[in-house]
C-alpha cells in the first residue's frame, strides 16, 4: 500500500520579537512546551493535529512556518491563524504565501501534485482559482 505525504513551507522567515514568537507558539500549541534547537539558538513548536511546526531563530530574530509529512490545513487552530494575521498586519504585509507538495511512495494516477496558498491579515487561509483555457478550434496551416 503506498503512503502519502503532504509538506509545506513558507515562501520566507518573518521578523519576529521573542515576545511575538511565543505568542504564535502559545496559540499553536496552547501550554506545551517547545523544544530547544540548535543549543540554545531556538525554538521548534508542532501541532499534533495538522503536523503545522513553527522554528523560532533567535539569533535572527525570525520565525519560519513548515509543515512535514501528513501536514493537515484543515487542523490549522483558529488562534494560530489569528495570531498570524496580527504579526503580518504589524509587519505591514497582507499576506504570507506557502506552497505545498503532495506526494506519495508509489508512482500512480493522482499521486503527486502541489499548489500554493496563502494566510492573510485576517487570518483567512486563500487558495488561488485555477481556470484552464476553454478548448479551441484547432488552427489550420494556411
Amino acid at each position: 500500500m503506498p503512503d502519502y505525504f503532504t509538506d509545506i513551507t513558507a515562501r520566507e522567515a518573518l521578523k519576529c520579537t521573542p515576545g511575538e514568537a511565543d505568542s504564535l507558539i502559545k496559540a499553536l500549541v496552547g501550554d506545551q512546551k517547545p523544544e530547544e534547537i540548535g543549543g540554545d539558538h531556538g525554538l521548534r513548536a508542532i501541532h499534533s493535529d495538522s503536523l503545522l511546526s513553527i522554528e523560532y531563530d533567535r539569533k535572527g530574530a525570525e520565525i519560519y512556518i513548515f509543515g512535514e509529512d501528513h501536514a493537515d490545513l484543515h487542523q490549522i487552530p483558529e488562534a494560530f491563524l489569528k495570531a498570524l494575521g496580527a504579526l503580518l498586519h504589524k509587519r505591514g504585509k497582507d499576506y504570507l504565501e506557502f506552497g505545498y507538495a503532495n506526494t506519495c511512495s508509489k508512482h500512480c494516477p493522482d499521486s503527486h501534485g502541489g499548489g500554493s496558498f496563502r494566510i492573510d491579515t485576517c487570518g483567512r487561509i486563500i487558495e488561488p482559482k485555477l481556470v484552464w483555457p476553454r478548448p479551441g478550434k484547432p488552427r489550420r496551416k494556411p
